[in-house]
Protein backbone atom coordinates (compact mmCIF):
# COMPACT_ATOMS: atom_id res chain seq x y z
CA UNK A 1 0.00 0.00 0.00
CA UNK A 2 1.06 3.36 -0.97
CA UNK A 3 0.91 6.36 0.91
CA UNK A 4 -1.16 7.90 -1.46
CA UNK A 5 -3.34 5.02 -1.45
CA UNK A 6 -4.32 5.57 2.71
CA UNK A 7 -7.04 7.80 3.66
CA UNK A 8 -7.89 9.30 6.95
CA UNK A 9 -11.15 7.22 6.75
CA UNK A 10 -9.13 4.50 7.75
CA UNK A 11 -7.55 5.49 10.49
CA UNK A 12 -10.43 5.04 13.40
CA UNK A 13 -8.43 7.72 15.36
CA UNK A 14 -7.34 10.19 12.75
CA UNK A 15 -3.72 9.78 13.37
CA UNK A 16 -1.35 9.18 9.95
CA UNK A 17 0.27 5.85 9.13
CA UNK A 18 3.68 6.83 9.37
CA UNK A 19 4.08 5.99 5.36
CA UNK A 20 1.61 8.71 4.92
CA UNK A 21 3.19 11.60 7.54
CA UNK A 22 6.39 11.18 5.93
CA UNK A 23 5.34 11.62 1.92
CA UNK A 24 2.93 14.50 3.26
CA UNK A 25 5.57 16.16 4.66
CA UNK A 26 7.98 16.40 2.14
CA UNK A 27 5.17 17.20 0.36
CA UNK A 28 4.10 20.29 2.55
CA UNK A 29 7.37 21.25 2.77
CA UNK A 30 7.66 21.25 -0.85
CA UNK A 31 4.62 23.32 -1.05
CA UNK A 32 6.03 26.41 1.53
CA UNK A 33 8.92 26.89 -0.43
CA UNK A 34 7.14 26.80 -3.51
CA UNK A 35 4.53 28.99 -2.22
CA UNK A 36 7.16 31.21 -0.56
CA UNK A 37 9.17 31.69 -3.67
CA UNK A 38 6.28 32.98 -6.04
CA UNK A 39 5.31 35.16 -3.35
CA UNK A 40 8.39 36.62 -3.24
CA UNK A 41 9.14 36.72 -6.89
CA UNK A 42 6.23 37.99 -8.05
CA UNK A 43 5.93 40.91 -5.05
CA UNK A 44 9.57 41.68 -5.81
CA UNK A 45 8.67 42.41 -9.77
CA UNK A 46 5.69 44.26 -8.88
CA UNK A 47 7.73 46.42 -6.89
CA UNK A 48 10.42 46.65 -9.42
CA UNK A 49 8.09 48.50 -12.39
CA UNK A 50 8.51 51.74 -9.87
CA UNK A 51 9.60 54.15 -11.57
CA UNK A 52 12.93 55.46 -10.43
CA UNK A 53 16.25 57.71 -11.66
CA UNK A 54 19.63 57.25 -11.05
CA UNK A 55 19.66 59.45 -7.68
CA UNK A 56 16.88 57.17 -6.25
CA UNK A 57 18.58 54.14 -7.30
CA UNK A 58 19.30 52.74 -3.95
CA UNK A 59 16.04 53.65 -2.08
CA UNK A 60 14.59 51.49 -5.23
CA UNK A 61 16.66 48.50 -4.89
CA UNK A 62 15.25 48.76 -1.40
CA UNK A 63 11.77 48.83 -1.92
CA UNK A 64 12.11 45.80 -3.99
CA UNK A 65 13.37 44.17 -1.26
CA UNK A 66 10.82 44.96 1.31
CA UNK A 67 8.54 44.16 -1.18
CA UNK A 68 9.99 40.95 -2.02
CA UNK A 69 10.14 40.03 1.67
CA UNK A 70 6.54 41.00 2.29
CA UNK A 71 5.69 38.62 -1.07
CA UNK A 72 7.91 35.88 0.57
CA UNK A 73 6.12 36.01 3.92
CA UNK A 74 2.71 36.24 1.98
CA UNK A 75 3.41 32.95 0.45
CA UNK A 76 4.78 31.65 3.35
CA UNK A 77 1.72 32.68 5.14
CA UNK A 78 -0.23 31.06 2.70
CA UNK A 79 1.44 27.22 2.56
CA UNK A 80 1.60 27.23 6.53
CA UNK A 81 -2.54 28.21 6.55
CA UNK A 82 -3.28 25.52 3.94
CA UNK A 83 -0.79 22.75 6.33
CA UNK A 84 -2.59 23.86 9.13
CA UNK A 85 -6.03 23.43 7.44
CA UNK A 86 -5.29 20.03 6.66
CA UNK A 87 -4.46 19.14 10.19
CA UNK A 88 -7.50 21.00 11.73
CA UNK A 89 -9.71 19.02 9.46
CA UNK A 90 -8.51 15.57 10.50
CA UNK A 91 -9.42 16.03 13.74
CA UNK A 92 -13.11 17.01 12.48
CA UNK A 93 -14.24 17.44 9.01
CA UNK A 94 -14.82 21.53 8.26
CA UNK A 95 -16.75 22.52 4.83
CA UNK A 96 -14.96 24.97 2.95
CA UNK A 97 -18.16 26.80 2.28
CA UNK A 98 -18.80 26.90 6.18
CA UNK A 99 -15.95 29.41 6.01
CA UNK A 100 -15.91 31.24 2.70
CA UNK A 101 -18.51 33.87 5.12
CA UNK A 102 -15.00 34.92 6.93
CA UNK A 103 -13.16 34.81 3.73
CA UNK A 104 -15.27 36.92 2.23
CA UNK A 105 -15.79 39.37 4.79
CA UNK A 106 -12.18 39.86 5.57
CA UNK A 107 -11.83 40.72 1.62
CA UNK A 108 -14.47 43.11 1.72
CA UNK A 109 -13.25 44.66 4.98
CA UNK A 110 -9.36 45.05 3.19
CA UNK A 111 -10.48 46.39 0.07
CA UNK A 112 -12.87 48.74 1.31
CA UNK A 113 -10.88 50.46 3.71
CA UNK A 114 -7.74 50.43 0.91
CA UNK A 115 -10.34 52.41 -0.93
CA UNK A 116 -10.58 54.88 2.15
CA UNK A 117 -6.76 55.71 1.33
CA UNK A 118 -7.64 58.69 -0.68
CA UNK A 119 -8.83 60.30 2.46
CA UNK A 120 -5.73 60.37 4.55
CA UNK A 121 -3.06 60.14 1.50
CA UNK A 122 -3.53 60.25 -2.03
CA UNK A 123 -4.90 57.19 -4.27
CA UNK A 124 -3.32 53.75 -3.99
CA UNK A 125 -1.70 53.09 -7.38
CA UNK A 126 -2.27 49.95 -9.33
CA UNK A 127 1.25 48.56 -8.19
CA UNK A 128 -0.13 49.44 -4.51
CA UNK A 129 -3.43 47.70 -5.26
CA UNK A 130 -1.48 44.34 -6.43
CA UNK A 131 1.11 43.96 -3.38
CA UNK A 132 -1.74 44.46 -1.50
CA UNK A 133 -3.75 41.92 -2.89
CA UNK A 134 -0.63 39.70 -3.04
CA UNK A 135 -1.07 40.16 1.35
CA UNK A 136 -4.40 39.82 1.26
CA UNK A 137 -4.22 36.46 -0.77
CA UNK A 138 -1.33 34.99 1.98
CA UNK A 139 -3.40 35.78 4.80
CA UNK A 140 -7.02 33.82 3.37
CA UNK A 141 -5.73 30.61 4.27
CA UNK A 142 -4.65 31.83 7.97
CA UNK A 143 -8.61 32.96 7.99
CA UNK A 144 -9.84 30.01 6.65
CA UNK A 145 -7.83 27.73 9.04
CA UNK A 146 -8.91 30.36 12.45
CA UNK A 147 -12.85 30.20 11.34
CA UNK A 148 -12.19 26.40 11.33
CA UNK A 149 -10.57 26.38 14.73
CA UNK A 150 -13.41 27.97 15.60
CA UNK A 151 -16.19 25.65 14.18
CA UNK A 152 -14.36 22.95 15.46
CA UNK A 153 -13.97 24.02 19.25
CA UNK A 154 -17.80 24.94 19.19
CA UNK A 155 -18.61 21.41 20.25
CA UNK A 156 -17.07 18.94 22.26
CA UNK A 157 -13.81 17.25 21.15
CA UNK A 158 -13.74 14.29 20.41
CA UNK A 159 -11.57 11.38 22.01
CA UNK A 160 -10.59 10.93 25.33
CA UNK A 161 -9.82 13.36 28.35
CA UNK A 162 -6.00 12.94 27.19
CA UNK A 163 -6.43 13.43 23.59
CA UNK A 164 -8.77 16.19 24.58
CA UNK A 165 -5.77 17.72 26.31
CA UNK A 166 -3.44 16.72 23.35
CA UNK A 167 -6.35 18.58 21.23
CA UNK A 168 -6.34 21.57 22.82
CA UNK A 169 -2.57 22.31 23.43
CA UNK A 170 -1.89 21.91 19.61
CA UNK A 171 -4.73 24.12 18.58
CA UNK A 172 -3.30 26.55 21.56
CA UNK A 173 0.59 26.73 19.83
CA UNK A 174 -1.67 26.40 15.68
CA UNK A 175 -3.41 29.39 16.88
CA UNK A 176 -0.54 31.45 18.16
CA UNK A 177 2.16 30.50 15.40
CA UNK A 178 -0.82 31.77 12.85
CA UNK A 179 -0.76 35.38 14.39
CA UNK A 180 2.52 35.71 14.69
CA UNK A 181 2.58 34.81 10.88
CA UNK A 182 -0.32 37.70 10.35
CA UNK A 183 1.66 39.90 12.96
CA UNK A 184 5.02 39.57 10.56
CA UNK A 185 2.57 39.94 7.09
CA UNK A 186 1.38 42.98 8.73
CA UNK A 187 4.37 44.72 9.63
CA UNK A 188 5.85 44.04 6.21
CA UNK A 189 2.90 45.67 4.60
CA UNK A 190 3.75 48.73 6.75
CA UNK A 191 7.55 48.52 5.60
CA UNK A 192 6.26 48.59 1.96
CA UNK A 193 4.28 51.19 2.05
CA UNK A 194 7.14 53.37 4.56
CA UNK A 195 9.45 52.59 1.53
CA UNK A 196 7.16 53.74 -1.19
CA UNK A 197 7.25 57.16 0.24
CA UNK A 198 10.11 58.03 -1.75
CA UNK A 199 8.15 56.84 -5.35
CA UNK A 200 5.09 58.50 -7.29
CA UNK A 201 3.28 60.60 -6.07
CA UNK A 202 4.12 62.01 -2.63
CA UNK A 203 2.28 60.53 0.07
CA UNK A 204 1.62 61.76 3.26
CA UNK A 205 3.80 59.62 6.08
CA UNK A 206 0.72 59.08 7.84
CA UNK A 207 -0.60 56.42 5.12
CA UNK A 208 2.01 53.90 7.10
CA UNK A 209 0.31 54.47 10.57
CA UNK A 210 -3.14 53.58 8.09
CA UNK A 211 -1.68 50.28 6.80
CA UNK A 212 -0.67 49.23 10.17
CA UNK A 213 -4.39 50.23 11.41
CA UNK A 214 -6.52 48.28 8.23
CA UNK A 215 -4.06 45.31 9.01
CA UNK A 216 -4.72 45.22 12.95
CA UNK A 217 -8.46 45.36 12.30
CA UNK A 218 -8.23 42.36 10.05
CA UNK A 219 -6.08 40.58 12.02
CA UNK A 220 -8.19 40.73 14.65
CA UNK A 221 -11.16 39.89 12.68
CA UNK A 222 -9.83 36.94 12.04
CA UNK A 223 -8.11 36.20 15.37
CA UNK A 224 -10.58 37.10 18.13
CA UNK A 225 -13.82 34.66 17.28
CA UNK A 226 -10.97 31.36 16.83
CA UNK A 227 -9.08 32.65 20.10
CA UNK A 228 -12.28 33.11 21.80
CA UNK A 229 -14.09 30.10 21.31
CA UNK A 230 -10.97 28.37 21.78
CA UNK A 231 -9.95 29.46 25.21
CA UNK A 232 -13.99 29.20 26.26
CA UNK A 233 -13.49 25.21 25.35
CA UNK A 234 -10.16 24.61 27.11
CA UNK A 235 -12.06 26.55 30.48
CA UNK A 236 -15.19 24.28 29.42
CA UNK A 237 -12.77 20.89 29.17
CA UNK A 238 -10.73 22.10 33.08
CA UNK A 239 -14.11 22.69 34.61
CA UNK A 240 -15.41 19.00 33.60
CA UNK A 241 -12.63 17.43 33.91
CA UNK A 242 -10.34 18.94 37.19
CA UNK A 243 -12.19 19.84 39.53
CA UNK A 244 -11.20 20.46 42.87
CA UNK A 245 -14.28 19.60 45.23
CA UNK A 246 -13.43 15.51 45.39
CA UNK A 247 -9.78 15.90 46.43
CA UNK A 248 -8.40 15.41 50.21
CA UNK A 249 -7.91 18.85 51.88
CA UNK A 250 -4.16 17.97 52.51
CA UNK A 251 -3.70 16.73 49.05
CA UNK A 252 -5.81 20.78 47.80
CA UNK A 253 -2.68 23.26 47.31
CA UNK A 254 -0.79 20.62 45.36
CA UNK A 255 -4.05 20.17 42.83
CA UNK A 256 -4.79 23.83 42.55
CA UNK A 257 -0.74 24.47 41.62
CA UNK A 258 -1.33 21.38 39.08
CA UNK A 259 -4.42 22.81 37.81
CA UNK A 260 -3.04 26.46 37.59
CA UNK A 261 -0.08 25.21 35.35
CA UNK A 262 -2.98 23.86 33.02
CA UNK A 263 -4.66 26.50 32.87
CA UNK A 264 -2.02 28.09 31.78
CA UNK A 265 -0.72 25.70 29.37
CA UNK A 266 -4.43 26.03 27.79
CA UNK A 267 -4.09 30.33 28.00
CA UNK A 268 -6.41 30.58 30.48
CA UNK A 269 -4.37 33.23 32.26
CA UNK A 270 -4.82 35.35 29.54
CA UNK A 271 -7.35 37.51 27.85
CA UNK A 272 -7.88 37.52 24.07
CA UNK A 273 -6.17 41.17 23.63
CA UNK A 274 -3.61 39.65 25.92
CA UNK A 275 -2.52 37.52 22.96
CA UNK A 276 -3.24 40.30 20.59
CA UNK A 277 -0.86 42.29 22.41
CA UNK A 278 1.57 39.77 22.53
CA UNK A 279 1.50 38.55 19.40
CA UNK A 280 2.95 42.52 18.52
CA UNK A 281 -0.39 42.66 16.33
CA UNK A 282 -2.03 45.88 17.87
CA UNK A 283 1.28 47.75 19.22
CA UNK A 284 3.74 47.27 17.16
CA UNK A 285 2.25 48.43 13.71
CA UNK A 286 1.51 51.65 15.54
CA UNK A 287 4.94 52.02 17.63
CA UNK A 288 6.63 50.79 14.02
CA UNK A 289 4.68 53.29 11.77
CA UNK A 290 4.65 56.02 14.38
CA UNK A 291 8.18 55.78 14.22
CA UNK A 292 8.69 55.50 10.53
CA UNK A 293 6.11 59.08 10.05
CA UNK A 294 8.40 61.08 12.61
CA UNK A 295 11.83 59.69 11.86
CA UNK A 296 13.42 61.66 8.63
CA UNK A 297 12.90 60.01 5.43
CA UNK A 298 15.47 57.77 4.11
Amino acid sequence: MTAESVTIEQIPDGRVPEDLEEFETRAIGDFRLVALLVGSVLAGAIAATSPHDDESVQKWVLYVLVGALMGAAAGEGFGFGISRWREVSRIRPISLWRVLPMLILVVAIAIGLMWLTPVVSSAITPRGWALSIIAIIGALPLAATLTAVQLLTRRKLPGSVGQQLETLLWLRRTVSRMLSELGVLVLLVMAVNRAALEFGDKQDPIVVIFAGAIGSFIVGIMYVPAATTLRRRANTYVQRNFKLDAVPQGELIGAAEDLGKLEKLLGLDQTTFGDLRSGLVILTPFVVSALSALLPKF
